[in-house]
């Protein structure tokens, strides 16, 4: 056996190329197994860091809790730490600069939530160590004229916010001010003293940090060992994330319908109980690898097993097409040790050998390309992902069980892929390996002939080539199965690819402007008018819009214009209308562009009229609304249509005297609906703005929608839109405008996040395809290779007895035509069904509409032909040096 082994070892140095092939399609199996699971792992990782720093880092959030819960929650074995969150009360921040955020809000945590919860970096200073320290958040620097040091003490009236009627509004982070008329005030106030030690930057949780249109600010403290407890954040150990329902339920006393509401829907309120609300934190247990849907598990499922099936393919065709070369090669070679003494059991041992020497230095060559790989790939991430994950890198993550996976499927792999070529090597009878001649199959029964038009087109050389190719099934069916398995793996996940880059680009195609600005106050028409041209004076702006949104009205009959589509597609809410107005210029531009006449339609309305939605069945359903007739007139309510008659006015004042309810707040106005139009107009910033809702979106001129919606409409909204050439100096710009309620939004900077987040999946579906095209390559170029050094005697003789040149090379164009046209034939197809099969595996989850990929099926279509032409003219090239003598006389190629 020694001997045996020996030989196989001086085989394998004698045959360099095909070794070193083989072991380099060993190495890029075993690192794509590795980075994928490598860089999954790392990925998981990362989102579950960037989702501790959006909620922090717990699983089950209590509000009001009592002491039975914190008494369970510290008993349970299932509990990890508990964090601590109190509400002391607010005052007046100190010259505050905005009259509807005029509140600093005092909370109290415990040590363990500054440094273990919420990600809080300190922009300088440090913590609090007791409850006489104050940390101050950015926001009460930005919402305060005064000057806070470090060292400074702060004294604040701390009390509770209620209405005018006593009721207490909630003294939590996201409530809104509501002093209109004078609704509410500061009632209970004591004084309290602060040492101001620290400002922190901002906290992304809502938990830990004030909304931006809030009215309070947030500073922070430590919490007092006795003080009223109003908020627990739980972090459970690995078990109790494992079961997390009924760990969260046995904390929380939950039975019956309570239980249900948590385990279906993640959270429960209780009026009276011993908490107000708690919720479970599912998006971090989902990235952790728990709280995943079964809709979720099956897609994660079915494409891991889909990518690991692929791989697996892959790489078994490229190392048994290896081994079965080999032992095509070595045919006669077994045939003598058989013939001298060589078992069968020994042959088998000699050859699954050979795969072991390959897989000692293959596999820890892949692990270490693979590690290398993810290492490269985290960095070009956190290049292209840098400032957009909320301050938190793509970690390197790749934990010693993923380098154990790749090993062992890799060594999976090599057995299957030897296995059979070890049973055909030892099934070999002595003479007939001695003869060589087992490849050839001779049908005496059946001659072969070849179609007239082939010695036509080929001549004799094709007809040589034609038959060989009908004789030599094996080795004609090696190289085909590589050539097929490359382009079935190709265009499948060039597929998914395809369809999966549009989805992630196609949310801000062709969207023309970069800033919009919200402003959410009520506002009379001329104060709205003042902001625009205040904001309009930037210098960076190209160009802007001043549109203003009604999202209540109601339209009265327009559902009676459905359409057949619209009917079948059972659209709800065609008679809600979300009606824009937008300035004169700009509306006259649009309608314009659209091939109307502005006096024509400046004192009535159009309406967008396609709708596409995803129904139940995950079925595209798309087609025209309304079959409107031009200059449609309907009633439009825009306050909402009325929902009480006069005796259900009488019969709730029965109950509820102070209840007021005045019909003529809800009269309609008639409505002109010009005509109908798509929804969306490319490179339009007035299309861009209007809803893509499948209600209709009413589009009217800055003037008709004065007359349409008053002032004091509650449901109506500013929006100004703004192309600029600088959005940072822009958006700075407005800011420092000190313009109250005004929402600002750099659309610029979500389209570069989008256009780094495709450019990451390119890279990492991209470099997928390479991988496995570079597999497949090593694939088709180790069998043609081998193929042409084995036939180099046929080649010899064929000229030794007159083939001229160009028949020669005439035999060669009609075996890769061959090779390629049965390839694709098979190819293809197969490609499409795996490309469909990843579609079906995803698309009920992220609604992926199915798209034919013609672009890879031409790429294939080029790349077989090119390949194949390349890789047999290089090994030809080699055939020809031989000497033809020496080719014939020798046996041992």
């Amino acid at each position: 056996m020694k001997i045996l082994n020996k030989l196989t070892v001086k085989n394998l140095k004698l045959n360099k190329s095909r070794t070193i092939v083989t072991i380099i399609g060993i190495m890029l199996s075993c690192a794509l197994i590795m980075v994928v699971a490598g860089m999954a792992a790392s990925a998981q990782q990362t989102m579950v860091n960037l989702q501790i720093n959006i909620t922090g880092n717990y699983d089950l959030f209590v509000k009001g809790a009592n002491k039975k819960i914190i008494d369970n929650a510290q008993a349970n074995r299932n509990v990890k730490d508990i964090y601590i969150k109190q509400n002391l009360g607010c005052a007046y921040l100190p010259q505050a600069k905005f009259d509807t955020k005029p509140y600093i809000n005092v909370v109290a945590f415990n040590e363990k939530s500054f440094t273990d919860c919420f990600n809080v970096t300190l922009k300088e200073g440090r913590l609090p160590q007791n409850g006489n320290e104050l940390v101050l958040s950015q926001s009460v620097i930005e919402n305060s004229r005064a000057e806070f040091k470090i060292g400074d003490t702060i004294t604040l009236d701390l009390g509770k916010r209620v209405y005018v009627s006593g009721a207490e509004i909630p003294l939590n982070d996201t409530e809104y001010f509501i002093d209109e008329n004078g609704l509410e005030k500061l009632v209970d106030t004591h004084k309290k003293t602060y040492t101001v030690v620290g400002v922190f930057n901002k906290v992304s949780s809502s938990y830990f940090a004030a909304d931006s249109n809030s009215a309070s600010s947030s500073a922070f403290t430590l919490a007092e060992e006795n003080a009223d407890i109003n908020d627990l954040f739980i972090s459970f150990t690995s078990d109790g994330e494992k079961d997390y329902i009924t760990t969260s339920g046995e904390i929380l006393n939950l039975t019956g319908d309570d239980f249900e509401s948590l385990k279906n829907d993640f959270e429960v309120y209780l009026e009276n109980g011993d908490f107000y609300e708690a919720s479970i934190n599912k998006d971090l247990l989902r990235y952790k690898g728990f709280a995943l849907s079964d809709e979720y598990m099956r897609m994660l499922l079915s494409l891991a097993v889909i990518i690991i099936v692929i791989i697996a393919i892959s790489s078994i065709f490229v190392i048994r097409n290896s081994f079965a070369i080999s032992i095509t090669e070595k045919t006669k070679l077994y045939g003598m040790l058989a013939s001298i003494g060589a078992t069968s059991k020994q042959i088998r041992h000699n050859v699954l050998f050979e795969g072991f020497v390959l897989g000692i230095i293959g596999i820890p060559a892949g692990i270490l390309l693979g590690v290398g790989v993810i290492a490269l790939l985290v960095v070009i991430l956190n290049a292209l992902l840098e400032n957009m994950l909320n301050g938190i890198s793509f970690v390197y993550a790749v934990p010693w069980w993923v380098a154990v996976i790749s090993a062992v499927m890799s060594a999976v792999i090599i057995l299957f892929s030897t296995l059979s070529s070890a049973f055909r090597a030892s099934r070999i009878a002595p003479i007939t390996a001695i003869r060589g001649n087992n490849d050839i199959k001779i049908n005496k029964k059946k001659s072969y002939k070849s179609p007239k038009f082939i010695k036509k087109l080929f001549g004799v050389g094709g007809e040589i080539a034609y038959k060989n190719l009908k004789r030599s099934k094996k080795k004609y069916r090696t190289t085909v199965i590589s050539i097929i398995i490359t382009v079935a793996m190709f265009i499948s996940i060039s597929t998914f690819i395809e369809y999966g880059l549009k989805i992630a680009g196609d949310h801000f195609k062709d969207m023309p402007y970069n800033i919009t600005v919200h402003a959410n106050d009520k506002l009379s028409y001329e104060e709205y008018e003042n902001i625009y041209k205040r904001i309009i004076a930037d210098t960076d702006i190209n160009s802007s819009i001043k549109a203003c949104e009604n999202y209540y009205g109601n339209i009265v009959g327009l559902t009676d214009y459905y359409t057949e589509d619209a009917k079948a597609a059972e659209l709800s809410g065609g008679d809600l209308a979300y009606v824009f107005g937008v300035d004169n210029k700009s509306f006259k531009e649009y309608v314009t562009a659209l091939g109307y006449n502005y006096d024509d339609v400046k004192d009535k309305a159009l309406i967008t009229n396609d709708f596409k939605y995803y129904n139940s069945d995950n079925i595209l359903i798309k087609g025209k609304e309304f079959d409107l007739p031009m200059n449609t007139v309907v009633k439009l309510y825009p306050n909402g249509t009325p929902s009480y008659t006069e005796d259900d006015i009488k019969e709730i004042q029965k109950t509820d005297p102070d209840f007021v309810y005045n019909p003529d707040d809800y009269k309609s106005v008639d409505l002109v609906i010009y005509d109908t139009i798509n929804k969306e107009v490319p490179g339009s910033i007035v299309s861009s703005i209007m809803s893509t809702l499948n209600e209709g979106s009413v589009l009217v001129s800055e003037d008709y929608f004065k007359k349409l919606f008053a002032e004091d409409n509650d449901h109506t909204t500013g929006v100004i839109v703004i192309d600029s050439a600088d959005p940072v100096n822009t958006v700075e710009y407005i800011n420092n405008l000190d313009i109250e309620n005004l929402d600002v939004f750099n659309i610029n900077e979500k389209k570069e996040q989008m256009n780094a987040i495709v450019l990451i999946i390119a890279i990492f579906a991209y470099g997928f395809i390479i991988v496995i095209s570079l597999i497949g390559i090593t694939n088709v170029f180790n069998t043609i290779n081998t193929n042409m050094r084995l036939r180099s005697k046929e080649f010899a003789m064929l000229k030794s007895i007159g083939m001229t040149k160009k028949e020669f090379n005439r035999m060669i164009r009609l075996e890769s035509l061959f090779y390629g046209l049965k390839s694709l034939l098979i190819g293809v197809p197969l490609g499409l069904l795996g490309g469909y099969a990843i579609f079906k595996a995803t698309g009920n989850t992220i609604m992926l509409n199915y798209s034919f990929p013609t672009m890879a099926v031409l790429i294939s279509i080029v790349f077989v032909f090119f390949v194949v032409w390349l890789i047999m003219k290089i090994s030809i090239s080699k055939v020809n040096k031989q000497n033809i003598i020496e080719t014939i006389r020798n046996d041992n190629i």
